[in-house]
């Protein structure tokens, strides 16, 4: 009933080549473990070593990441304003674009803040505009580059659905 006949007791490894390769199948994973995992997803670096292969602040990206989908999570709260996190200035412009307001004042509203950011920290800044608006906004990075993604988030939509802007 065998397609391959079955190894004789003399081909089988012995208890000690188990044992040995066990150990370093142990050793290795403990290894792998310390210097790629622990540094890459919980920027936890005792060697070193992830910290000169760059994986340390991936991990650090991610704990960023996971901290700002939990406050996006939580319901707002009443509280003091948040300390300035980015290097930018955001002038977000609100005006119709069909037809202009019947009043005699200006439609347009403008805005202005600034953020600071240290190296790897980052904010979102959000603004909602009602349909059949638009927004013109204008913003400027100092002192390096910063990575940014403008999108939007329709109301009563699935978890997760967005429309990106480029």
């Amino acid at each position: 009933m065998f397609n391959t006949p079955l190894p004789t007791v003399n081909e089988l490894p012995s208890t000690r080549k188990l044992v040995r390769s066990t150990v370093i199948a142990l050793l290795t994973a403990v290894g792998l473990l310390v210097t790629v995992v622990m540094p890459s997803e919980y920027a936890v670096d005792p060697t070193g070593v992830g910290r000169a292969l760059g994986l340390t602040q991936m991990g650090e990206l991610k704990i960023i990441l996971a901290q700002e989908a939990l406050a996006d999570a939580t319901p707002p709260q009443a509280s003091a304003p948040a300390p300035a996190m980015q290097v930018a200035q955001v002038q977000p412009v609100a005006k119709p674009v069909a037809q202009p307001a019947p009043t005699p004042t200006s439609a347009l509203k403008t805005n202005q803040m600034s953020v600071t950011l240290k190296p790897g920290e980052g904010t979102e800044i959000k603004l909602e505009v009602l349909k059949g608006k638009s927004v013109s906004y204008e913003w400027t990075a100092v002192g390096g580059p910063v990575n940014f993604d403008t999108h939007g988030e329709p109301y009563n939509v699935e978890m997760g659905y967005f429309h990106s802007y480029s």
